[in-house]
């Protein structure tokens, strides 16, 4: 590789280097020197601005700090809504046991005959499958099997039978709730104590029940609401990194303020009005010296690898333009070659013509 190539790769890669390390140096003196303006009234564009990006990192930390308890409360709420749903199963379920108790308690006693009677009918037919049923699956049970044919029988019969039982249980217990569920919203006057203690049960149970659903139905709409103000994605980490990609973008104009204002400052930046050179001055004191000088060294090291590398560039173009110069050269000096070899064998094909003329010429006479 040719030397100079190695020297601007070098130089490139210090200038990259003292690039960095002038930004950041200018940076961090820009930062300084705007938090000095916090109190002042200087009516300057970028110290308007300044303020005015610090107040919009502070209100978007303070955003997502919302939208963290948001999502924290939100979780909260999914818990204590799971908790609340189980709880209100198990008081369905709960009711639903009672309801059959009292169901049944009103079929048994015929002080109430006059609500069940519609019921009866149902009731006797189910109460007399079920115990034709029971009484065959006992008999089955009973009945010794003579040879593995028999017994197979008996047990797929049995299998049968219990399936049966179990349809016809599940028939009473529903009937049986769907008795108690009716009764329990009609009046509780002139009832026998046993219905009047069930009746108080639903009544103690309905009040708790009552209680958990206005819980529940308060933790959902707390639940719709921080749904709604997470946006149209309901995703809280979404709305979260989009905060976090505007401070991102605010930081980003600071540090381009952070680095004019730091160029300014150091001298290096001399386009400025008299008015800005003027407040500068009065806010750069004695120990910002040592940090201007370094920007200043840094910005002028900077300057020299640029003309460095634009000098080690030239050169480098010239050698290549002096190689073009060559190539065109010797292929000019090949195609000057190429006509004169050209031009040559015209005057060798003239003459064979003139040669040929004259042969005819001379036969022409012998005729």
């Amino acid at each position: 590789m040719d030397d100079r190539k190695r020297r601007i790769e070098d130089l490139q890669k210090n200038t990259q280097e003292s690039r960095a390390s002038l930004d950041t140096l200018l940076e961090n003196f820009g930062e300084s020197l705007y938090s000095r303006t916090k109190e002042m009234k200087e009516d300057f564009d970028d110290i308007n601005q300044y303020k005015n990006h610090l107040l919009d990192i502070a209100e978007s930390n303070i955003s997502i700090g919302k939208i963290e308890e948001k999502n924290r409360r939100f979780k909260e709420l999914e818990e204590a809504i799971n908790a609340k749903e189980i709880e209100e199963r198990e008081q369905a379920k709960e009711m639903a046991v009672i309801y059959r108790r009292l169901g049944k308690a009103l079929l048994e006693n015929s002080a109430y005959d006059d609500y069940t009677s519609l019921f009866k009918e149902q009731a006797d037919a189910l109460k007399t499958k079920r115990e034709s049923l029971e009484a065959r699956i006992g008999e089955l049970d009973n009945k010794e099997g003579s040879n593995v044919f028999s017994w197979i029988g008996k047990s797929a019969q049995g299998l049968v039978l219990k399936s049966f039982l179990s349809k016809a249980q599940e028939s009473q217990e529903q009937l049986y709730l769907n008795i108690g569920e009716r009764y329990s919203t009609r009046d509780s006057a002139n009832e026998e104590d046993d219905v009047c203690v069930i009746r108080g049960e639903i009544d103690a149970l309905r009040s708790v029940m009552k209680t958990t659903q206005d819980e529940l139905a308060a933790l959902k709409d707390e639940r719709r609401i921080i749904t709604a103000s997470f946006g149209i994605d309901g995703n809280p980490q979404k709305q979260i990194q989009s905060v976090k990609n505007h401070i991102t973008q605010v930081k980003e104009k600071l540090g381009a303020l952070y680095r004019k204002f730091g160029l300014q400052a150091s001298g290096i930046d001399e386009d400025i009005t008299p008015d800005r050179k003027y407040f500068i001055d009065t806010i750069v004191t004695a120990e910002d010296s040592e940090i201007i000088g370094r920007a200043v060294r840094l910005n002028q090291a900077l300057n020299d690898n640029e003309k460095a590398i634009f000098k080690l560039k030239a050169s480098l173009a010239i050698d290549e333009e002096r190689v073009k110069i060559e190539k065109y050269k010797k292929s000019i000096d090949e195609k000057k070659q190429r006509i004169v070899d050209c031009q040559k064998g015209i005057a060798d094909l003239e003459e064979s013509v003139r040669e040929s003329e004259g042969y005819i010429q001379e036969l022409e006479k012998q005729l």
